[in-house]
């Protein structure tokens, strides 16, 4: 792999990275608040970005498909909890979606070049 493309794939794997460090945040206001359309569009729009920067990144695939699936469990939870209150644990399906962001962030951390 060329020096460029070190380069590249590190200045990536920070974008996403600081992505999914928005992008929890956002999370947890959404499951406080999940009636805000405008916070979904905002996780929506995160979950746009990470898919991009994933996509250049094949060496996070797995780790990016598990956080694709946790946030729809999330999401459906919190769609059946409005339906069907007291039927999901949302604090279980966060923590869950927490731990898979935190493992694709520790594996873009490793695809930076130490100094």
């Amino acid at each position: 792999m060329s020096a460029s493309q070190v380069h590249a794939f590190s200045a990536i794997a920070f974008q996403l990275a600081a992505t999914i460090e928005t992008y929890e945040a956002d999370v947890a206001a959404m499951v406080k608040a999940p009636l805000d359309a405008d916070l979904y569009r905002h996780v929506s729009a995160h979950v746009d970005q990470m898919r991009m920067y994933a996509a250049a990144l094949p060496p996070l695939s797995v780790a990016w498909v598990e956080v694709m699936i946790r946030h729809f469990e999330l999401t459906h939870g919190m769609w059946r909890s409005q339906r069907e209150p007291g039927s999901v644990q949302l604090g279980a399906l966060q923590d869950q979606l927490l731990d898979a962001t935190r493992r694709l962030s520790t594996r873009c951390v490793q695809l930076m070049p130490s100094a």
